[in-house]
């Protein structure tokens, strides 16, 4: 009877021990088939971005020579020049006009 429970408890140890060595080579099996997809979907992400880039260069240059484009462009310069104009006469104006204010006689 004792070599009975002997032999079955070898013969569950050994099955035990081939059962997890199967399960780790199919874990290691997995395992580089997952680091092989996401290897895999990197490059592709990759090529993606690339891609992406220069579609968006493409279309910025296309948007710079644009006529109506050129011409806001020139507005806008314009009008930020015009403001400035107004700026500075507009603080020439208010300092004239304090030195003046300061001048007069109190009283």
């Amino acid at each position: 009877m004792r070599t009975l429970a002997v032999v079955t408890a070898l013969s569950f140890g050994l099955a035990l021990v081939a059962c997890n060595q199967a399960d780790r080579q199919k874990t290691k099996a997995d395992t580089r088939a997952a680091a092989q997809d996401v290897k895999s979907s990197t490059q592709n992400l990759g090529e993606d971005v690339k891609t992406s880039v220069k579609d968006v260069g493409v279309d910025v240059k296309k948007v710079a020579k644009d006529e109506d484009v050129k011409k806001a462009t020139n507005e806008v310069k314009s009008a930020l020049k015009d403001l400035g104009v107004s700026v500075k006469k507009a603080a020439k104006e208010t300092k004239e006009d304090a030195r003046e204010t300061a001048d007069r006689p109190k009283g």
